[in-house]
């Protein structure tokens, strides 16, 4: 295959596979909002916990969901399980 042949085929694999997203480091606060919402709290309820307003809450499920790459909670659940931040309970 020519050389420029082999370049254009690096060059097209690269956009087809991007790089994959990496997991960014999460605070401690945003592993307790993170705990707290596995569990299946509410941002009022974790806000209270906290001594915080609910929008910080807010703020901060935002920036655990980004920094992890998440769309939504079922997501942020089994990732809370996966890591041992919250138990299974086996009723």
């Amino acid at each position: 295959m020519p050389t420029a042949l082999k370049k254009a085929v690096v060059e097209i694999k690269k956009e087809v596979v991007p790089n994959p997203v990496k997991a960014r480091q999460i605070t401690p606060r945003e592993m307790e909002v993170l705990r707290l919402a596995a569990l299946g709290f509410k941002n009022r309820e974790i806000a209270e916990q906290l001594g915080v307003r609910p929008k910080t809450v807010e703020t901060h499920r935002a920036n655990i969901m980004n920094k992890l790459a998440f769309r939504n909670v079922a997501q942020l659940v089994r990732y809370a399980i996966a890591k041992g931040i919250i138990p299974i309970d086996a009723e």
